[in-house]
């Protein structure tokens, strides 16, 4: 009896937490309303000392700093859409979907990767004799190129 009483408590109070989400509500359309995501997604993309202003603000603050910045690079303001919020968004739904379980969803090397770039146009496999895996390497046309290894937990970790 006492043992499920005690897991009646641990599920009630898991549910409890996850009540506790802070949600977006602003004016910009993101992929989600939890402003914990919208802080990790806007890690990637804003500057080091624009995220660092974004995490002490309080909560209303944040939502106006974020609607400031979409609305600021906002690449074709005559319309209701913000054409680049709009790229980003398919670019974390995508990454949900392409890197989550083992990988570490959209805290992944890869996840950050596809977030920032997009997908790429290249994908090589190819083997790595010092310990004997595999280096997946994504091509852009831009140029860049990033190799990522899978490490003993079956995550692809970005090494260069």
């Amino acid at each position: 009896m006492n043992n499920k009483l005690l897991i009646l408590i641990l599920v009630l109070s898991s549910c409890t937490l996850k009540n506790n989400q802070i949600l977006y509500d602003g004016e910009s359309n993101y992929w989600t309303e939890d402003l914990d995501e919208i802080e990790l997604i806007m890690s990637y993309i804003l500057t080091h000392d624009e995220y660092k202003k974004l995490k002490i603000l309080e909560h209303q603050e944040k939502i106006k700093f974020l609607d400031q910045y979409w609305l600021e690079i906002d690449p074709d303001k005559s319309t209701s859409e913000n054409e680049l919020l709009n790229e980003l968004s398919v670019r974390v739904l995508e990454s949900k979907e392409l890197f989550s379980g083992f990988d570490g969803g959209l805290l992944s090397d890869r996840a950050r990767i596809y977030i920032i770039y997009g997908p790429p146009n290249s994908e090589l496999i190819s083997p790595n004799y010092n310990n004997y895996s595999e280096v997946l390497t994504w091509k852009y046309k831009t140029g860049y190129e990033f190799n990522f290894i899978i490490d003993s937990f079956g995550r692809y970790k970005l090494i260069n």
